[in-house]
């Protein structure tokens, strides 16, 4: 039976520190119809993760909500916002899911990730060297932005140039699919986000049937070539979610980052110990990672953790609550670099596992190496503060930074 509480989850106070909310929410009711929400709010690890595994759960949150929340000259007006949404493998299942996958597979295997660690470490020391005669920095757009967009950009083979407008194109893209809010006409402005997007990556797609690179695009385009099940469309959208995902979430992950070890009192131990900055990041990753949760909507009449949920009812699974839970992490709300078996759910799990997270992990690696050997004695010089956002968990620009 549905229970119903007033959970905002946009209230400032729970976007500012949502854990001891994640906790009431384990303790009392795991899982939690929010009727703010509207839907079922899924807390504990053992039924995040059986729920990220579990094939009734569907990814595609999209359908649904253009069949049953859009008129039908609001579909026939947002069709492009839904084609391009419903050919990236986070919002699909299989079978259209293990065929999309199949495309960005090969832009992420592990061959692929090395090849892209000497373009990390070059943008990485631009723009550190570039910290050198200031006092105070902005970590996120003076690092945490331009260097995975820098990256991810040049591995796609976009130029450098045009880094302001994958951003602006992502920004509206992300109010919409996180839940954002003070933006008005969300809908719209992603949807006009999409047309530029795309007729900017159709103009790249050209340039590379004429003179292939060693890019991105270029491999696409060869498996394209080689699967007639794929389109010219499925290499621009995979592209694209590329582009939005690879800077995005990577953005968040360093800001949340050396916010967390700096506030938990753990950059100096990590500059005295530096072979532990990889189980740092992924401690990094359970205390405080880019994304609350993910969408799910229930493919048929079933129970989680014992509660009925109904076909048709949207579910979120809180990763940021299960990597929190003490039945899964001995002293779980402790930031401690060198925990190691480490769990946690922040990339997902299952089919739908983030594609992307080799390269987020090495971009991270290097950055946050080499910030703690330049600047051992970096301090917070401002209080850090949330986007209003419900499924992603990030840090409002300015993150000041006191470089000592």
């Amino acid at each position: 039976m549905k229970t119903t509480a007033a959970d905002d989850l946009l209230d400032p106070a729970l976007l500012q520190d949502p854990f001891p909310y994640y906790q009431e929410l384990r303790e009392s009711r795991p899982v939690h119809w929010n009727e703010r929400w509207r839907g079922w709010i899924v807390s504990r690890y053992v039924d995040v993760y059986a729920g990220l595994h579990d094939d009734r759960l569907l990814a595609d949150t999209i359908t649904p909500y253009f069949e049953t929340r859009l008129s039908a000259e609001d579909r026939e007006k947002y069709a492009l916002t839904y084609e391009v949404l419903n050919s990236w493998p986070v919002f699909v299942d299989p079978p259209k899911h293990t065929r999309l996958r199949k495309i960005f597979s090969r832009s992420f295997t592990p061959k692929t990730v090395l090849t892209m660690r000497g373009v990390v470490q070059t943008f990485v020391t631009e723009l550190l060297d570039g910290w050198r005669d200031k006092r105070e920095v902005d970590l996120i757009s003076d690092f945490g932005y331009l260097m995975p967009a820098n990256v991810i950009a040049t591995v796609i083979g976009a130029p450098r140039e045009d880094l302001d407008r994958f951003h602006a194109w992502s920004w509206e893209l992300n109010e919409l699919l996180h839940g954002g809010v003070g933006t008005p006409q969300r809908m719209d402005r992603a949807q006009q986000s999409i047309v530029e997007f795309k007729a900017y990556l159709q103009g790249l797609y050209q340039e590379r049937l004429k003179t292939p690179r060693d890019d991105m695009m270029s491999w696409l385009m060869e498996v394209q070539r080689n699967d007639s099940s794929l389109t010219p469309d499925d290499v621009i959208y995979s592209c694209m979610l590329i582009l939005n995902a690879g800077h995005e979430t990577t953005q968040i992950m360093i800001g949340n980052t050396v916010a967390a070890l700096l506030q938990q009192g753990q950059w100096q131990r990590l500059q005295e110990q530096p072979q532990l900055v990889k189980t740092a990041i992924e401690e990094c990753l359970r205390f405080n990672g880019p994304m609350k949760g993910t969408m799910r909507a229930a493919a048929q009449d079933m129970q989680i953790g014992g509660v009925d949920v109904k076909a048709g009812d949207r579910v979120m699974l809180l990763m940021a609550s299960a990597n929190r839970d003490p039945a899964q992490f001995a002293d779980p709300d402790r930031l401690d670099i060198a925990r190691n078996p480490n769990p946690h759910l922040a990339f997902g799990h299952g089919i739908h596992f983030c594609l992307g997270a080799p390269l987020a992990r090495l971009e991270v690696e290097i950055g946050l190496s080499e910030m703690v050997r330049r600047y051992p004695g970096v301090e917070l010089a401002a209080p850090v503060r949330y986007e209003p956002r419900i499924l992603s968990r990030a840090i409002e620009s300015p993150l000041s930074l006191k470089l000592g």
